[in-house]
C-alpha cells in the first residue's frame, strides 16, 4: 500500500516560538540582525496544521505530511524571491531586514529550479505556540531548533485581555491567525476545544486567564515528555532576561545557533528600548487590575503560575 511522503530539505531551520503577545517578533527581529540569518518569515497556514494535529483533527502522519511540504515551499519561494513582503510597517518585511538587497536580487534572479538549499544562510521562522506541538513539529522536521520565549502569566494574562482575545467577535472575524472552532453556533478560539460550554458561560477576563493557563499546562508536557536529543536543539529565553540583560541572552543564542552577532545587533535593541527595567510602576498597575477583574480563586491561581515562572529563572519579586 502506498503512502503519502514528502522528502525535505536538510538545512538548518530555526523555529522562533512562543505564545501570543509574549515578544516573537521582538526575538526575531534580533536574531535576524546576526550574520547569515534569513529575514522573520510567519505563516499562518503551517501553523494551522499542528492545531489541527493537536485537538485530533488529522492524523499524525498527514500531519508530517504537511508541515513538509509546507516548509519546503515556503522556503523554495523565499530563495527565488517570490511572494516577498515589502510593508515597510510589518516585523517580516525585508525593508526592516539589515541587507534587502540580498531579497531584492533574488527577485530580480531568473533561477527557479531548486533541489537543494545551502546552509549559508539560516532560515528563521515564527511558530505561534510551537513548543505545545514540540514533539510532533521535532519529528517532522529532524533539521529545525527551537527557541521558545517565555513570559511571565501575569503579563500575558494582563496582554490578552487588552486585545480583547477573551471577547466573542475576535474570533469570528475571516483573517483571525488562530484555528477557530463551531460549538452551538459560536465561534470559538481552538483553545477552548473540550471545554466550550465553560468558555461559553465565563466572561472575557476569566477566558484569557484560562486560555493562558491551559496554554502553559500543555507546554510543561511537552517538555517533559522531549528526548534528550530534542533538549539540544530546544532554548528557552526568558522575555525579562531579553530585556534585561540582552547581552547575556543574544551571546547564548548566537551559541545556540552558531552564528555570529551581527553589528545592526545592538542597534536593534537601542530602538526596541532595551534594557528595560523589571519590574516597574506599571506592574502594580497591571496587578491591580487583574484583581479586579478576576475571580479571587482564578487571580490567585495566576499568581501561582506567576511564582513558577518566577522561580525557574531565579526572580525574586520585591513589588507586594
Amino acid at each position: 500500500m502506498s503512502k503519502i511522503f514528502s522528502k525535505i530539505f536538510d538545512n538548518e531551520i530555526l523555529a522562533t516560538s512562543g505564545f501570543t503577545r509574549s515578544g516573537k517578533a521582538m526575538l526575531m527581529k534580533l536574531i535576524s540582525t546576526f550574520e547569515y540569518v534569513e529575514k522573520s518569515h510567519t505563516d499562518i497556514l503551517l501553523e494551522q496544521i499542528y492545531y489541527l494535529h493537536k485537538i485530533k483533527k488529522i492524523q499524525t502522519n498527514t500531519a508530517k505530511y504537511l508541515l513538509r511540504k509546507n516548509l519546503n515551499i515556503i522556503q523554495f519561494y523565499n530563495l527565488i524571491g517570490r511572494n516577498v513582503n515589502y510593508k515597510s510597517s510589518d516585523f517580516s518585511s525585508v525593508l526592516n531586514y539589515h541587507n534587502p538587497k540580498l531579497y531584492y536580487d533574488r527577485t530580480n534572479s531568473k533561477h527557479y529550479k531548486l533541489d537543494k538549499i545551502s546552509n549559508k544562510y539560516l532560515f528563521q521562522i515564527m511558530l505561534h505556540s510551537g513548543l505545545n506541538s514540540a514533539d510532533l513539529i521535532m519529528k517532522s522536521l529532524p533539521s529545525l531548533k527551537i527557541i521558545e520565549i517565555l513570559k511571565n502569566p501575569l503579563e500575558l494574562v494582563y496582554s490578552w485581555i487588552k486585545k480583547d482575545y477573551g471577547k466573542m467577535h475576535v474570533y469570528s472575524k475571516p483573517n483571525i491567525y488562530i484555528l477557530t472552532i463551531k460549538f452551538q453556533n459560536q465561534i470559538l478560539p481552538y483553545y477552548a476545544y473540550g471545554w466550550e460550554k465553560q468558555f461559553l458561560q465565563m466572561n472575557q477576563f476569566e477566558r484569557c486567564a484560562k486560555m493562558i493557563f491551559k496554554l502553559i499546562d500543555e507546554r510543561q508536557k511537552q517538555l517533559i515528555r522531549l528526548t534528550k536529543n530534542q533538549k539540544k536543539k530546544l532554548l528557552l529565553v526568558n522575555f525579562d532576561d531579553l530585556i534585561n540583560k540582552p547581552e547575556k541572552e543574544i551571546i547564548k543564542i548566537s551559541k545556540f545557533i552558531k552564528r555570529k552577532i551581527g553589528k545592526k545587533t545592538f542597534f536593534v535593541l537601542k530602538k526596541e528600548k532595551i534594557p528595560r527595567k523589571l519590574f516597574d510602576e506599571k506592574y502594580n498597575v497591571k496587578l491591580e487590575f487583574l484583581k479586579k477583574k478576576l475571580t479571587t480563586e482564578t487571580f490567585l491561581k495566576l499568581l501561582e503560575y506567576e511564582k513558577k515562572h518566577l522561580k525557574q529563572f531565579n526572580y525574586e519579586k520585591k513589588i507586594h
